[in-house]
């Protein structure tokens, strides 16, 4: 959207993803402090293959939140040029953990269910 001078679009979307993402990470965190861990169920090459999965997602997550924070101030306070060097990582960085996050809910919830 930047390239082509959307600026206004790229900022909406940007905010909304960031409040999307916030309304998301309460969920989570109320979800997890009411219900506690869930364990994987699945076995052998399936077991490493999650936690080969989760681990990254778990740290990257950890770390993409202050990114996030950053990236959107500079955007928002219209320091563009210190915007831009940090989005270069943080969009990657944040994309990972969204994909990542959807696999770890399928490998938990509809591929290794509990009963």
């Amino acid at each position: 959207m930047i390239a082509r001078g959307r600026m206004a679009a790229h900022r909406a979307c940007m905010i909304a993803a960031v409040a999307a993402s916030t309304l998301f990470l309460v969920c989570y965190v109320y979800f997890h402090l009411h219900v506690g861990d869930i364990l994987f169920l699945g076995q052998g090459v399936w077991r490493k293959v999650y936690f080969a999965i989760l681990i990254p997602h778990v740290i990257l997550a950890i770390v993409i939140v202050p990114m996030v924070i950053v990236t959107l101030s500079r955007g928002l306070r219209g320091r563009y040029d210190r915007h831009r060097v940090i989005a270069r990582w943080t969009f990657p960085l944040w994309m990972y953990v969204s994909v990542t996050g959807v696999i770890v809910y399928f490998m938990l919830y509809q591929w290794f269910p509990h009963s």
